[in-house]
């Protein structure tokens, strides 16, 4: 895990341009959500891995594009067990609603995704990019940027 602080968080997720966002929620199942440790995220960084593969495949076919998007791995309270949220960008080829069959189909195909809740909605990127840098800082292990499988832009 890279530690930075709140403030640079802020700043880089500033550099994204996502110009038709949608806003997901990644659910996983009972194993990785009440995981603990490094073991669990990793875990999570690898479904993710294959979920942007999946969704890839689906979208892009054989070019060589990646969908721009970032992607935060936190946990919830105590009842709220290990999620991820990620704000994606929609391929101007695609309708919103046919987007979000794609990422809901491509999500269930992987290993540990059990729902993905979508948000095509997502109007104030301020307010959301300070709802998922509200948890990171060096001290806290419950909430991490997956740097791995964030992409900036296509």
């Amino acid at each position: 895990m890279r530690c930075i602080t709140k403030t640079d968080n802020k700043l880089w997720l500033k550099e994204y341009e996502i110009t038709r966002p949608i806003y997901l929620t990644h659910i996983f199942n009972n194993y990785v959500k009440w995981g603990d440790g490094e073991k669990t995220k990793e875990r999570m960084r690898k479904n993710h891995r294959h979920f942007f593969n999946e969704l890839h495949r689906q979208v892009y076919k054989k070019s060589k594009k990646k969908i721009p998007r970032y992607i935060v791995i936190e946990r919830g309270g105590k009842t709220g067990g290990f999620h991820s949220h990620s704000l994606i960008e929609t391929p101007e080829h695609l309708s919103t609603a046919r987007y979000e069959k794609i990422l809901k189909d491509s999500w269930k195909r992987t290993k540990d995704g059990v729902w993905l809740d979508t948000n095509s909605n997502v109007y104030d990127r301020n307010e959301l990019d300070g709802y998922n840098t509200k948890q990171l800082f060096p001290n806290n292990t419950n909430a991490e940027v997956d740097f791995m499988n964030c992409r900036k832009t296509l």
